[in-house]
Formats: C-alpha cells, structure tokens, sequence
C-alpha cells in the first residue's frame, strides 16, 4: 500500500476547532485519562501539553476531521484543554490515503497512556499506582489484554514492570487506598 506523506504545521487553535476522530474501542481509555487529568494540577497539564508539543505526531485529514495516529495525549489535550491556545505549533506527518494505515493503534495509545499515567502518578498525591491499576484492568477489555499481552487481563507483575516500580510500592499504595476507603466508609 503506497502513502502519501508530507509534513505540515498546524496551531492549535485550528486543530481544537475541527474534529478530533477517537477509535470506538478505546473509549474507557480515554475516559480513564478524563479522569486523571481532572485530578491533575495546571502546572503539570501545561508541562504535559508542552511534552505532546514537542513530539512529531502522525496524522489523517479526511473530510477536516483529523485521526491522530500517534500522541494521543496531544489529541485529548486538544480536545479538553486548549481552548485558549492559538499560537502554538504543532508539528505533524500527515499521511494521505483512502485507508487508514495498519498501525498498531492500541499500542501506542496504550503505551501513551502509561507513560502519562507513571508521570502524574509521581507528581500527584491524590494518585497512586492501585487505583490507576485497578481503573486500567477495568477499562481493558479481554480481547485488548490478548492483543497487547497475550494474557486474559492486566496482572499487578506486568503493570509494575510497567510503570517501573517494585511490586512492595504496589502493595503499599493498595494498603494505603484500602485504609482511606475504610476511614472515610
């Protein structure tokens, strides 16, 4: 299949006004990082939309909807936070055909999310390494989990391994979460 590629720039602003095409399949996550972004501080979200800025993100135009094939942060940031922004650039690969491209979707959108999930994990109390988990094994379905893993589910071994921590931090954020649970019950 032959693609026609060309860079371009775009600001923002034009991006946030048109529409921002989402996979049907990866609704619980974006909804996943709806959630965790609303528990974010501004400062973080502004350090985060400055990291998505500076990716070279993979795009299709159709019909002025653009389907991000790559930064997904920068297109849920589009989408919920910018709309203020108008000067800012960002720097895409638009990709022109009539098929969307066999790219591995999920990963990268997945991948993405772990990576902002980690980062704001150790930036914010109110977020911890249980929680995120236990909301992640709910949003994946079995078939995600057979495509990205191999396995039925999202173990605590594989999300540690994830997010770079030691399964005893794991252990300690449930303990601390279940404690809250059961002083504010």
């Amino acid at each position: 299949m032959d693609y026609k590629v060309k860079t371009k720039q775009y600001s923002l602003s034009y991006i946030s006004e048109h529409f921002i095409t989402y996979h049907d399949d990866f609704k619980q996550l974006y909804m996943l990082t709806h959630e965790v972004s609303s528990k974010l501080e501004n400062d973080f979200l502004e350090m985060e939309i400055e990291r998505a800025l500076a990716a070279t993100t993979f795009i299709i135009i159709i019909d002025q909807d653009f389907i991000f094939l790559n930064n997904y942060i920068l297109a849920f940031f589009c989408k919920r936070y910018i709309q203020q922004a108008t000067v800012k650039q960002v720097h895409c690969i638009c990709i022109n055909t009539n098929e969307l491209p066999e790219f591995h979707r999920l990963e990268s959108v997945f991948y993405e999310l772990i990576n902002f999930l980690n980062r704001a994990i150790r930036s914010q109390e109110n977020l911890n390494y249980y929680k995120v988990h236990q909301d992640l094994k709910k949003a994946l379905t079995e078939k995600q989990c057979q495509h990205l893993f191999g396995l039925n589910n999202y173990p605590i071994i594989l999300f540690c391994s994830h997010m770079n921590i030691h399964q005893n931090t794991y252990d300690n954020a449930r303990n601390k979460s279940k404690n809250s649970e059961k002083y504010n019950a």
